[in-house]
């Protein structure tokens, strides 16, 4: 997917609530604003979004200093989800259709995000969500087709928080299919609050999947970033979970066995995806 004019005010609200989350100092945040409008007479809408997302968090570090603006936001997020964790798992267990159920759940998950929207913390209403909003888009039964034949599947994560549904979906698709070999992929380093490793040794994904970084701090799967132990990974899938918008955004044009599961953030995609804000996407490459 490439980079639409009406990204750019996305680009330049995301710049200053991270440059308010990394410092006080209003001078600074006034710095991190006017570095940011220099650049965008010369992004190149032919890139990805997540692109340009990496190049502005990158400015946002440099100028105030601060690596990880939403440290203690991602902690406090994998806390209140590992809380909920008992009660999420009971509800997919005793479900007609678990591995539905854990999809659905994972897709609600997806709510937890700092890029294109402020933080959903009622994670309340997200399983409530989860339960009551029907899939769009909804390619289920042919994903889980598929994956009754998988045994290599990769999963690509998305945000800190999230990963805990994620978790459920990956123990979902272990009963599904006990002779799977599933990987999870984090980020490298941190950007927005994606997980990375510490992310996913916190909620106990090293449980139920082998993790691993996928070279790049960028906010999604961009190949070309990507290690060659995770283009490895990629290459030999047979079949790819991209979880979130961004990684549809890094990932909707390659040529790859991909199934999508995404809450769509914003009316770009959405119109990509002949979809509503706000809708439940479980979109089969």
């Amino acid at each position: 997917m490439r980079t639409y004019i009406d990204c750019i005010p996305c680009f330049i609200t995301q710049a200053l609530r991270a440059a308010k989350a990394a410092t006080n100092d209003e001078i600074v945040q006034r710095r991190v604003m006017n570095s940011v409008a220099e650049v965008i007479p010369d992004l190149p809408l032919e890139a990805r979004p997540p692109e340009i997302a990496q190049r502005v968090y990158k400015i946002v570090h440099e100028l105030t200093g601060n690596a990880d603006p939403y440290r203690e936001v991602k902690s406090q997020a994998n806390e209140t989800a590992l809380s909920l964790y008992p009660r999420l798992k009971e509800i997919v267990v005793s479900s007609d259709d678990p591995l539905l159920v854990a999809c659905k759940m994972a897709i609600a998950g997806n709510s937890i995000d700092l890029g294109p929207q402020v933080l959903h913390t009622d994670l309340d209403s997200i399983i409530d969500s989860a339960l009551s909003v029907p899939l769009v888009c909804d390619d289920y039964q042919q994903f889980r087709a598929e994956l009754a034949n998988c045994t290599r599947l990769l999963y690509l994560g998305d945000n800190a928080g999230e990963i805990v549904f994620d978790k459920l979906l990956v123990e979902q698709l272990l009963q599904y299919n006990n002779h799977i070999d599933i990987t999870f992929a984090v980020r490298e380093a941190p950007i927005i609050n994606d997980a990375i490793m510490d992310d996913a040794l916190a909620v106990g994904l090293d449980e139920v999947a082998t993790i691993v970084s996928n070279g790049s701090d960028a906010p999604a799967t961009i190949l070309p970033q990507c290690s060659p132990e995770m283009l490895e990974i990629f290459n030999s899938a047979d079949l790819i979970i991209a979880k979130g918008q961004g990684n549809y955004e890094s990932l909707s044009d390659e040529d790859a066995n991909i199934v999508f599961l995404l809450k769509c953030k914003c009316h770009v995609v959405a119109d990509l995806l002949d979809v509503g804000v706000g809708d439940a996407v479980l979109r089969k490459r």
